[in-house]
C-alpha cells in the first residue's frame, strides 16, 4: 500500500479530487485557511487488488472516503470459520466514522476488491475534531460543519435500516433522540451535535450487530444486496 500526504500533490489536482466530498467542499467554501488545515492532516492511500486497508480490533482516529475502485467489508463468520463479506464500499462513501466517534476498536476488516485494478482512499486524521474546546487549529464553524456532516450521514443510514425493517425494535431508536433546539452556531450546538453523532453511531452499531448475527435476514444474498444499496 502506498501512502502519501495530500500536500505532496499539486493543489489544483487535490481541489478537483476533493470537490466530490461534501465535508471538504463545505469547509473550503467557508474558509480556505481551514481547508488547508485539513489537507495537511489528510493522506492518499493507493491499494493493490486484495490488499488490506483496515483491520478489526485496530484503534485510531481516522475517517476514510473511497475515491476510486471498490472495497470489501468482511467480518469473521462465527458459524463456519473464515470471513464473510458484508458489504461493498463504492466511490464517494464515508467509512470508519463509527470507530472514530465512539473511540472503539474497528469491528471489520476492509480490503481492496480483487477486481479493482486501482483503489484510492482519502484518509482524514480526525484527532483535530476530538477536543470540542480546542479551537487553536480548527475554528468553531469548521467543527460544526464536521459534526453536522456526521449526523446527516448517520441519520441517513439509519433511515435506510428503518425503511427495510420498520417493525424491528430498533427502527425508531434514532427518531427518539432529542434534537438540539437552542441557539445556532455556538459551542452549545457543537456539544449537542457531537453527543448526537455518538448516540447515532451507537444505534448504527446495534443494527450492524443484528446483521452480523443473521437475525434480521433470510439469507446471505439478501444481506449483501441491502448493505450494498445502503452504502451506494
Amino acid at each position: 500500500m502506498e501512502i502519501k500526504p495530500l500536500i505532496d500533490y499539486p493543489r489544483e489536482a487535490v481541489d478537483k479530487l476533493l470537490n466530490v466530498i461534501h465535508l471538504f467542499r463545505d469547509i473550503r467554501a467557508a474558509s480556505e485557511w481551514q481547508y488547508d488545515v485539513l489537507l495537511k492532516r489528510s493522506r492518499l492511500l493507493s491499494l493493490q487488488p486484495g490488499e488490506q486497508l483496515l483491520r478489526a480490533g485496530d484503534v485510531d482516529q481516522w475517517v476514510f472516503f473511497l475515491l476510486r475502485g471498490e472495497l470489501q467489508v468482511q467480518v469473521e463468520a462465527s458459524s463456519h470459520g473464515g470471513e464473510r463479506t458484508l458489504a461493498t464500499i463504492r466511490p464517494g462513501e464515508l467509512f470508519g466514522d463509527l470507530s472514530m466517534l465512539l473511540a472503539e476498536p474497528r469491528s471489520a476488516n476492509v480490503f481492496a476488491a480483487h477486481n479493482s485494478r486501482e483503489t484510492q482512499v482519502l484518509g482524514l486524521d480526525c484527532t483535530l475534531f476530538g477536543d470540542l474546546e480546542d479551537f487553536s487549529l480548527l475554528q468553531l464553524p469548521t467543527k460544526l460543519t464536521f459534526y453536522r456532516n456526521m449526523v446527516h450521514s448517520l441519520r441517513w443510514k439509519l433511515e435506510v435500516y428503518r425503511s427495510k425493517y420498520p417493525s424491528h425494535q430498533l427502527a425508531d431508536s434514532h427518531r427518539k433522540l432529542k434534537l438540539y433546539t437552542g441557539p445556532k452556531n455556538c459551542r452549545e450546538e457543537l456539544v449537542a451535535l457531537a453527543d448526537q453523532a455518538r448516540a447515532l453511531a451507537r444505534i448504527l452499531l446495534d443494527w450492524n450487530a443484528e446483521f452480523g448475527s443473521g437475525e434480521l435476514i433470510d439469507d446471505e444474498s439478501d444481506m449483501l444486496g441491502f448493505l450494498e444499496s445502503m452504502l451506494s
